[in-house]
């Protein structure tokens, strides 16, 4: 799997993993974090996620990655965010709205060293085969600032049921990717509301929250 699947998967109309509402589990555990004006949260591989306005909402700066040019357009368009302002540099194009910030490019270049109090991925992580993901954990722990909160919300169920993605991801592989760095707190974990048609079908789907919290 490369960039060229979700591209792909983005100019043919395949984004069942897109949420039309903000996400149930973000605006449930994130206020716990209890996060303060002017602080700034990543949001991974975010495509055109209304999560982002609602972090807005919360006076924070937010900053999304994303890989498709139409993705992020359509983010700004849908939600009349006309007109932002567009910069460039050697990896990325930026796109600015106020306190919203997507970058377009690869996430895998993100070189932001302890820049985040906060990162937010519901559909990142589940997004990527196993050979890619431990490269994703490493640009997790050099963004996030020490003492920075991560909430990670992602899909546990037998993988020979479904091609992915969306991929299983056990607790034993984020305590792999992770421990080494956070200390992690398993939230819940249940049957979904709604998994997406793919996911539904799937008698063993749960859905499972975690939060973690970088050493300081």
């Amino acid at each position: 799997m490369d960039s060229q699947f979700w591209i792909t998967a983005w100019n043919e109309g395949r984004t069942g993993f897109h949420g039309e509402h903000y996400h149930e589990k973000l605006t449930e555990y994130f206020p716990q974090f209890n996060p303060e004006k002017g602080q700034r949260v990543l949001v991974p591989l975010c495509g055109k996620s209304k999560d982002l306005l609602w972090l807005h909402g919360l006076n924070l700066h937010v900053h999304g990655v994303e890989l498709h040019v139409q993705a992020v357009k359509d983010f700004f368009l849908e939600n009349g965010l006309s007109s932002p302002h567009i910069d460039q540099d050697q990896d990325f194009t930026h796109y600015t709205h106020e306190n919203i910030i997507i970058s377009c490019g690869d996430f895998f270049k993100l070189n932001e060293h302890h820049s985040y109090d906060y990162i937010y991925d519901r559909a990142a992580l589940v997004a990527l085969p196993p050979s890619m993901r431990q490269r994703y954990a490493q640009v997790i722990k050099q963004s996030l600032k020490h003492g920075g909160k991560y909430l990670l919300i992602v899909y546990d169920y037998d993988q020979s049921k479904m091609d992915g993605p969306p991929f299983h991801v056990g607790g034993k592989e984020i305590h792999n990717l992770y421990e080494d760095q956070f200390t992690i707190t398993l939230r819940e974990s249940q049957k979904p509301k709604n998994g997406g048609t793919r996911l539904s079908a799937i008698d063993s789907l749960h859905q499972t929250v975690y939060v973690l919290e970088k050493f300081q």
